[in-house]
């Protein structure tokens, strides 16, 4: 009879009081699992921080170099200047130095300058070497070298070409939405 109300009251306490307690508690050690993964994860991301830092100043400078190149409006005024001082630097006289309408891309647009040059061989070829090691880009594309002409004891040749440099055209904010509108209509 003893045991009988010994195993009645356990009974009673586990019904009432400890399987209320144990459900609770395995429900908080499931929650407490699952904040432990998610702290894991994150302590594998605040180790790869110092990575992905590195990596995005990484791609600021790459960025930065490329701006470098495809300078914005206010550069190329002096970008023109600069290929009229290298022609000249060069030896070559000036003929045409025309501009032209830029034509626009995605996130770019050509610039291309009608040029008509004249002097020597390896004055127009260093002209071209120079065109080449800008800091800046540009192609020159349609070269037409004409045949040479003697003045004064030395060949002179006419070259004419198209000069291509570029620059970035940064979108304002929304002008991309007024874009979409437009190719809908």
């Amino acid at each position: 009879m003893l045991c009988g109300a010994v195993l009645l009251i356990f009974g009673l306490y586990w019904f009432l009081v400890y399987q209320d307690y144990s459900a609770k508690l395995d429900a908080r050690q499931a929650v407490l699992t699952k904040k432990q993964q998610e702290l894991n994860e994150q302590m594998v991301i605040l180790a790869d921080l110092p990575k992905f830092r590195k990596e995005t100043a990484d791609m600021k400078s790459k960025r930065q170099k490329a701006l470098e190149q495809l300078p914005n409006e206010k550069d190329i005024d002096k970008l023109l200047e600069d290929i009229s001082s290298l022609a000249i630097e060069s030896g070559l006289e000036i003929l045409l130095f025309k501009p032209e309408q830029e034509v626009k891309r995605n996130f770019y647009a050509e610039i291309p300058v009608e040029l008509k040059l004249s002097g020597g061989y390896h004055d127009l070829a260093l002209f071209y070497d120079k065109i080449a090691n800008l800091p800046r880009i540009v192609n020159v594309s349609e070269l037409l070298i004409e045949k040479p002409q003697e003045v004064d004891g030395r060949n002179i040749l006419q070259a004419s070409c198209t000069a291509k440099t570029y620059k970035f055209i940064e979108e304002k904010p929304g002008e991309q939405d007024k874009q979409d509108k437009k190719k809908k209509k």
